[in-house]
């Protein structure tokens, strides 16, 4: 009876957050509590989300002062050099802009935290991918499906885990399954490529000026290509002038422009006015301005820029990440203090550290609020017992036969279980259980280990794990329209990461 519980609560929650019927929030908290009571345990709610939330508070501690921190690096300007060599290689194709996105998410990985992977790669690649209207799901799904990938190092958390469930050490399972992670991270570029065209196709090929323009204040010029004829041309107000470009394509689509009146002479992009922190580009062609001046991303003029203090924040950063790496000290004491550094050497005046933390505070809380929501699903889970019982009738429901392939049948099942359920709830649960039924048909504990982390790819799309909620929420997209985009791009990812670790041998 839990099994089926667990899995029709589930399957509710990601219906109704699909569908756009409820709020991820609301469906984080109410649905768990329904269905706590329907299985007879409505008096124990408190203890589980209780549960829930002391599980989850550290993760929403690191979150929290991770976006102030990185939100604070973005706002000095440590990024800058990254995005303005980013935005040169993608210039305005936008199949160059979704490789970007893959390339700089699957760097900035590396770290081995999701959230801070989301933050800088929107941060990016958002005034972008708005300046030219691409779709913003393709952002989101690419730089979760990247990230994914990446999260196999041992630093990054499903190795550890698995390691320290199986006994066997990290770099055993994770050395050998990197010709495997490689290809998976080379089907993501692959990936990229592939909706880059369709978006190229879609919008056409802008040429630089195109993407930079504003909407007219008073005179409006539009033109529209159709079928494979002519693109966009670019019009100016009253007394300007007007040239032509080509479109890659031709889609019906006018470029409209409009003067920035802050700034005579300069032209923006639709929806981005020319204000600190907001992605505009001030850019007068007239004067021949290069790439580097045109494709900053972020508005280089900006109040809060530090370029003093550059290498102290270059440092901080590196001896964080590193921090971080060695785990020298609990990531979200890490972040605290690096939160707590930044803030004070950049803004030693208290009124400039209240604006920054009240620039940041709106992704902090919809963040934040969405990680204790989840622990009310998550503690409901686990507390009656529905995550114990689905784990059980899975591995129940192998055939003897599979025993000898049990490396297999556990890549497999990482596709589901681990987005159904937390990592430790999948590694800790799960994966001994399978260990096991392997060990008794010759299958090693190692080849187990190394399987299961295949599934990651599609993990980082999860609505268990708190880092999507910081990709959504930055990139203004709904978490259902981002599911049902990503999900099958993540589990065709997954499958070649197995695919590959089959034919190389290591699972």
């Amino acid at each position: 009876m839990l099994t089926i519980l667990g899995f029709a609560m589930i399957a509710t929650f990601l219906v109704l957050i699909m569908t756009k019927k409820m709020s991820p929030i609301a469906a984080l908290v109410l649905i768990p509590a329904l269905f706590c009571v329907a299985v007879g345990q409505g008096a124990q709610l408190g203890d589980y989300v209780i549960d829930g939330v002391g599980n989850l508070a550290p993760t929403a501690a690191m979150l929290m002062f991770a976006i102030v921190y990185f939100g604070v690096m973005i706002d000095v300007g440590l990024f800058d050099p990254i995005v303005r060599a980013i935005l040169r290689f993608c210039k305005a194709d936008p199949m160059r802009i979704v490789v970007g996105t893959a390339v700089l998410a699957a760097i900035v990985s590396l770290d081995g935290d999701g959230s801070t992977t989301f933050m800088i790669t929107v941060s990016a690649m958002y005034p972008l991918y708005k300046r030219l209207k691409m779709s913003l799901v393709v952002m989101t799904g690419v730089a979760a499906t990247a990230n994914g990938v990446m999260n196999t190092l041992p630093w990054g958390g499903p190795t550890a885990r698995a390691a320290t469930a199986l006994k066997l050490d990290a770099s055993e399972i994770f050395v050998p399954m990197i010709p495997a992670l490689a290809v998976g991270l080379l089907a993501v570029f692959l990936l990229a490529y592939v909706l880059g065209l369709r978006e190229r196709k879609r919008l056409g090929v802008l040429t630089l000026d195109e993407a930079l323009v504003r909407e007219p204040e008073r005179e409006t010029v539009t033109v529209g290509g159709s079928g494979g004829g002519s693109g966009a041309a670019v019009g100016g107000t009253a007394g300007g002038s007007a040239s032509g470009g080509t479109g890659g394509g031709g889609t019906g689509r006018g470029v409209r422009l409009r003067k920035n009146p802050a700034s005579p002479g300069s032209l923006a992009s639709p929806g981005f006015p020319a204000s600190p922190g907001s992605g505009a580009t001030d850019a007068d062609p007239a004067e021949g301005a290069g790439d580097d001046e045109e494709f900053k991303g972020l508005d280089p003029n900006r109040p809060t820029l530090r370029p003093k203090l550059y290498w102290f924040n270059a440092g901080l950063t590196v001896a964080l990440l590193t921090a971080m790496i060695m785990e020298l000290l609990p990531i979200p004491v890490l972040f605290l203090l690096g939160a707590a550094l930044a803030l004070t050497v950049n803004f030693p005046h208290m009124p400039d550290q209240r604006a920054r933390i009240a620039a940041h505070a709106d992704n902090v809380l919809n963040v934040s609020g969405m990680v204790f929501a989840a622990a009310v699903f998550t503690g409901v889970l686990t507390g009656t017992g529905m995550v114990e019982h689905m784990a059980d009738w899975v591995v129940g429901a192998v055939p003897d036969v599979m025993g000898p392939h049990m490396a297999i049948v556990t890549g497999l099942l990482s596709l589901p279980l681990t987005y159904f359920m937390s990592n430790d709830g999948f590694y800790f649960g799960v994966v001994p259980v399978l260990a096991e039924a392997g060990a008794a048909h010759g299958v090693s504990p190692l080849e187990i280990a190394r399987a299961s982390l295949a599934g990651q790819a599609l993990h980082m799309s999860s609505p268990l794990v708190p880092a999507v909620y910081v990709l959504v929420g930055m990139a203004k997209v709904e978490f259902g329209d981002h599911t049902r985009f990503t999900v099958k791009w993540a589990v065709l990812t997954s499958l070649v990461v197995l695919g590959a670790g089959i034919l190389f041998g290591t699972i």
